[in-house]
């Protein structure tokens, strides 16, 4: 089977155009919003529009599909309005994802603040519960953080929810940006060998569904999520290579989150710089 490499695209618009973005830069795969990424308000897709939709992904050899949830999301807030609004947008993100057939919705859990995670967990675990008892299918697929302080997403957390949720559905998304600013050194292929070994040890690997394929803006460890084209930050076209063509990595979709050239999204030449990483 041919490695799957897209990127997160626009849905403005709605879905079809996500599917015709990622034909022009040389996509087999996409990720998109089911929605304005600034705004909390959801509607559902027309039902005429997910099914145009299947049919030319099917069509166009375009799967999988992974909806990302707003950054808005917040789970473990104290605030709970915040909550309220962060579930409800989840349930309207995973019936869209239903309907389009989606693989995952890819879900930044938020930050417990000031506070602790042991604080946030009992509330995490509960509205993750939740949230997979309104909808049906679609995978909860958890994203690991880049390490700020007070961000829910280190491996450790994840591991607890995984273990505290105990649902199929439950999955995880890897970002490599985020691994190497949580101190990850990705370019040395013994810390990729020990991540997997300890992604083994947690009954994580198996639950691992996409790789987020960025480069990182800022040094090793430094807690500040911010993401390069690929071969231009400090993770480096190595690194990359390292992580992506790892044995027990080299199946998994490569969603690439990057400016492009001109800014405004990932583009054919980063796609092309993807498939030499994963050596397609």
């Amino acid at each position: 089977m041919t490695r799957r490499i897209g990127a997160h695209v626009s849905g403005a618009g709605g879905p079809l155009n996500g599917l015709k973005k990622t034909a022009e830069i040389g996509g087999n795969c996409l990720q998109i919003f089911a929605g304005s990424p600034r705004t909390w308000a959801r509607k559902l897709w027309p039902a005429g529009e997910t099914d145009r939709f299947v049919e030319n992904a099917i069509g166009g050899d375009l799967y999988p599909l992974f909806i990302h949830a707003l950054y808005l999301v917040n789970l473990g807030s104290d605030n709970p309005e915040l909550v309220d609004k962060s579930v409800s947008s989840l349930i309207f993100d995973f019936e869209n994802g239903l309907a389009c057939q989606a693989s995952g919705v890819i879900v930044h859990l938020g930050s417990y603040q000031t506070r602790s995670f042991a604080s946030v967990k009992a509330q995490m675990v509960e509205k993750i519960s939740y949230v997979l008892s309104q909808t049906e299918a679609v995978p909860f697929v958890l994203e690991n953080s880049a390490g700020q302080k007070g961000k829910i997403g280190n491996l450790e957390e994840i591991n607890t929810l995984f273990g505290a949720v105990n649902s199929p559905r439950l999955k995880l998304c890897l970002d490599t940006a985020h691994l190497f600013e949580a101190g990850f050194d990705l370019r040395q292929p013994k810390v990729v060998t020990d991540l997997v070994k300890t992604l083994t040890d947690y009954r994580l690997l198996k639950e691992l569904v996409c790789l987020h394929l960025n480069d990182s803006k800022t040094k090793l460890g430094s807690g500040h999520d911010q993401h390069a084209n690929l071969g231009e930050g400090e993770i480096e076209l190595e690194g990359l290579t390292n992580f992506c063509r790892h044995a027990a990595l080299n199946h998994l979709p490569l969603i690439l989150e990057v400016s492009g050239k001109d800014k405004t999204g990932p583009d054919k030449e980063n796609i092309d710089r993807a498939k030499a990483i994963a050596g397609v």
